[in-house]
C-alpha cells in the first residue's frame, strides 16, 4: 500500500506533462511543415546552441536585415498547400527570450547547398529588439506595413507575404539570449474579403456611421466611415475559419456590432443593412458581443469594442442616464439567488468600466434578471453560440 501512495502521485503528474517537440538547427535538417490550413507546432525544447553548419549572418546574406551570426536557430521547411496570404505568431516559451526570424523562399531542391555558395536574401525579416509589451511575440501579421526590419527597437511584426499551393518557403527562427526557453508557432492563411452595406437610423434613412472589424480579442483590423448616403464598401483581409465584430457607431443613436464569421458564403458580408436605433427614454438596447465567461462577470475580449462605443456615446450625450440589466445563461446546478446575483455582478462589470473611463457614477445604475429572461431557452440541443448570448447585458435609457 505504502508503494502504491508513493509512485501514484507521480504517475498522474507524469500524464499531464506534454512532450516539448525537437528543433532542427541545419537548413539540410529543417522540419518539415505541412500548411493547408491554420495549424500550430510547439511548444518546442530549446533551440540548441550548437549545430553542423552557420547559414546566416550579415555577410553571407550582405543585407542588414539578417542575424548577425547564428546564436540559437531553428529550421522549419514550410510545403504550401493553398492559396492565400500567410501569417504567423512567433510565440517565445519565455516572454524575455528574443526571437528574431527569417522568411526565404526555397527556389529549387538544392536551396540549403545554394545558402553556402549564393547571397540569398530574405523576403521577410524581423530582427528588432524584443518588446516587453508584447511578451516577445513576433511574426508577420495583417495590420504590419513593413516587410523587412532591422536590427535595433522597431517592429515586431512584418507584413504577410501572399503564396500558392506547391510552394515552398525556409522559415529560421534565432533566440539570441544563451540557455533560453523555446518556442511556439501559430500559422494561418488570410484572404481578401470584400464587405459592404448600408447604415440606417431607425427610420431608414441613412446614417453617416464609423465601421470597425475587431477580432475576436478585440484588436481593431480596420476602420473606416460610410458615405453621406450610409453606404461603405472595402477590401479586408481576415484570417479563415475565424469570428470578427463588424461594429458601428454614430453619436447620434444607439451603436450596433455583428458577429461575421469566414466561414460562411461570402455572399453573406455583402449588401449588409444596418438600423441604428435612436436615443430614446424608456428604450431597451442589446448589445451583441457584451458577453461573458460562463460562470464569471469577467467579459471576453471582443467585448471591449463595445464597451468603448458605451464609453463614447455617453461622453458625447451628456444628459444620458443608464440602466444595466445583467443575465445569465440558465439555473441549473446552483441556487437561483446564485445566479441573480452573478447577474448583478455582469452589469457592474460594465458601469465599473464606465466609471474607470471618466464617466459619472451617478448615471449609471444596475439591476439583473438572473435566468428570467434568456433569449434562448438551455437544453441538451442549444448550441454554444446560443448559451453564449444568454450572458450578457441588456441598456435601458433613465434619461435622455
Amino acid at each position: 500500500m505504502k508503494l502504491f501512495l508513493i509512485f501514484f502521485p507521480y504517475f498522474i503528474f507524469s500524464q499531464q506533462i506534454k512532450k516539448l517537440d525537437s528543433v532542427f538547427c541545419d537548413c539540410l535538417n529543417s522540419r518539415t511543415v505541412l500548411l493547408k490550413g491554420n495549424s500550430k507546432i510547439g511548444p518546442t525544447i530549446p533551440p540548441p546552441n550548437s549545430r553542423n553548419v552557420n547559414e546566416i549572418s550579415e555577410l553571407k546574406q550582405k543585407t542588414k536585415f539578417a542575424f548577425e551570426k547564428e546564436h540559437n536557430s531553428a529550421w522549419y521547411k514550410l510545403i504550401i498547400k493553398s492559396n492565400g496570404n500567410l501569417v504567423f505568431d512567433i510565440i517565445p516559451t519565455n516572454a524575455n527570450d528574443d526571437y528574431d526570424f527569417m522568411l526565404f523562399k526555397g527556389a529549387s531542391k538544392d536551396f540549403c547547398d545554394s545558402m553556402q555558395k549564393f547571397h540569398i536574401k530574405p523576403i521577410r525579416a524581423c530582427i528588432s529588439r524584443n518588446k516587453e509589451k508584447i511578451k516577445g511575440l513576433t511574426g508577420l501579421k495583417y495590420s504590419a506595413n513593413k516587410e523587412m526590419i532591422k536590427e535595433g527597437l522597431g517592429d515586431a511584426y512584418a507584413k504577410p507575404i501572399e503564396v500558392k499551393d506547391g510552394e515552398i518557403y525556409y522559415l529560421v527562427l534565432d533566440n539570441v539570449y544563451k540557455d533560453g526557453a523555446g518556442h511556439s508557432i501559430n500559422f494561418y492563411f488570410e484572404e481578401n474579403i470584400t464587405i459592404n452595406g448600408l447604415a440606417l437610423d431607425e427610420n431608414k434613412k441613412p446614417v453617416k456611421a464609423e465601421i470597425t472589424i475587431t477580432s475576436q480579442k478585440g484588436d481593431t483590423i480596420k476602420k473606416l466611415n460610410s458615405d453621406k448616403n450610409g453606404k461603405y464598401n472595402f477590401d479586408v483581409a481576415l484570417r479563415r475559419n475565424f469570428k470578427y465584430s463588424l461594429n458601428f457607431y454614430n453619436d447620434s443613436t444607439f451603436f450596433d456590432s455583428k458577429e461575421i464569421t469566414t466561414k460562411t458564403n461570402k455572399d453573406t458580408l455583402k449588401n449588409i443593412i444596418t438600423l441604428l436605433p435612436t436615443l430614446k427614454k424608456g428604450n431597451k438596447y442589446t448589445i451583441q458581443n457584451i458577453n461573458f465567461y460562463p460562470g464569471h462577470a469577467n467579459v471576453l475580449p471582443s467585448a471591449f469594442p463595445s464597451l468603448k462605443n458605451l464609453v463614447r456615446l455617453m461622453r458625447k450625450n451628456e444628459g444620458l442616464k443608464l440602466l444595466i440589466v445583467g443575465h445569465v445563461n440558465g439555473c441549473e446546478g446552483e441556487p437561483k439567488s446564485v445566479k441573480d446575483q452573478l447577474s448583478k455582478s455582469r452589469a457592474i462589470t460594465v458601469k465599473k468600466f464606465l466609471v474607470t473611463n471618466s464617466i459619472a457614477n451617478g448615471r449609471i445604475t444596475t439591476d439583473g434578471k438572473g435566468c428570467d429572461e434568456m433569449l434562448f431557452p438551455l437544453n441538451n440541443e442549444t448550441p454554444e453560440w446560443q448559451q453564449v448570448l444568454n450572458r450578457r447585458v441588456e441598456i435601458f435609457i433613465v434619461e435622455k
